[in-house]
């Protein structure tokens, strides 16, 4: 009688050496970063060699596959990156175990990333913010955690997270589980020195790998964190400020976002030129990035598409092109029936073994 882990050993025996046991292609990976993520070339570079590292198996397997500090403004993609990322290897945007440090605030909600301490409630239930299948992922899949805006949190909560990074283990305060993180992809964003940029204060220029640019964000985490925690921090990367550039490719991935939202009721929608230089006309504010052309996007674009979709009463299939009024006084978005009837296809995700895959490693 041939035993299943006979035949595993055998499967694994003449599996070739140059094999890796991460389904993910590197290369796919960063194709789908330069669709969705815009002006941030160098950071998408490098999360590629990064991934290069880890699909080759040559990662310290004593520590996470991956811990990286994301720097930079708000709205110039780094949560998106995240979201991103998990959309690309699970094929689920919200495929990330996500903590919002900003909610940890004061020093004794440390107790909610390491567990109540034993003889208060919920110790014996070892309860965590931690997601336990979001950070395990899979044998072939790398779990993804967020520490989002980790500056707003309590000096406390950040050195809670020094196990984390240095050795990939969090024992809970009740010492009765460990969480293991070994598996894990960790992603930490923070908007310091963003302030300084913004008021157009430079500081003293430092010299550094990352480059003069990148001195003012460098210099306000070396003050805002302790020298033990930033020591173990595997990369640093700071976020380009996006410009006026940018703004052509920023709408057309709002525009291909809104088709996605709208496939399941058999709609897709057009905009041509003159509504893209309508929305680039209303001005740029460097401080706050992408999302304040997404609230422009927002009041001029799908406030007249509901209009116009609630004036009709059609179930079937409809393409709508979205143009400028030219008749009337004030300019406004109109849309219009499109002869083209073309629906667009979802993003499909470089690793095709599903979420709930058991971890065989």
């Amino acid at each position: 009688m041939v035993f299943i882990n006979d035949r595993l050993e055998e499967n694994r025996r003449m599996q070739p050496l140059s094999a890796s046991r991460f389904a993910f292609d590197p290369e796919k990976v960063e194709l789908i970063l330069r669709q969705h993520i815009i002006g941030q070339d160098e950071t998408i570079v490098r999360f590629r060699q990064q991934l290069n590292i880890i699909k080759a198996g040559l990662f310290d397997d004593r520590k996470p596959l991956l811990s990286t500090l994301f720097l930079g403004r708000t709205g110039v993609g780094k949560t998106e990156f995240v979201r991103t990322v998990a959309k690309a290897i699970h094929g689920n945007t919200n495929a990330f175990c996500r903590i919002d440090m900003n909610t940890l605030s004061q020093s004794h909600y440390s107790a909610a990333i390491t567990g109540a301490p034993p003889g208060y409630v919920g110790s014996k239930e070892n309860i965590s913010l931690f997601d336990d299948d979001l950070i395990n992922g899979t044998s072939t899949r790398p779990g993804i955690v967020l520490f989002d805006e980790i500056e707003k949190a309590s000096t406390d909560v950040v050195l809670s997270l020094m196990n984390i990074l240095d050795n990939g283990k969090l024992t809970l305060s009740s010492g009765n589980k460990t969480l293991k993180f070994h598996n894990c992809l960790i992603f930490m964003t923070s908007n310091l020195g963003a302030r300084t940029i913004n008021k157009g204060i430079l500081s003293r220029i430092k010299h550094s790998l990352l480059g003069e640019k990148n001195s003012p964000y460098l210099e306000a985490m070396e003050r805002h964190f302790d020298p033990e925690f930033i020591n173990r921090i595997g990369s640093v990367c700071c976020f380009n400020t996006l410009s006026e550039n940018h703004l052509p490719a920023i709408i057309k991935g709002l525009e291909q976002d809104l088709n996605l939202r709208l496939r399941s009721q058999n709609i897709v929608i057009t905009l041509d030129d003159s509504v893209s230089a309508h929305l680039c006309s209303q001005g740029f504010n460097t401080q706050y990035g992408a999302r304040a052309i997404e609230r422009q996007f927002s009041n001029l674009v799908l406030e007249p598409l509901a209009k116009a979709l609630l004036n009709t009463d059609s179930s079937a299939p409809r393409s709508l092109l979205g143009t400028m009024n030219n008749e009337s006084k004030d300019e406004r978005i109109i849309f219009i029936p499109n002869n083209k009837n073309t629906l667009p296809q979802p993003c499909k995700p470089v690793a095709v073994r599903p979420l709930q895959e058991k971890n065989n490693g």
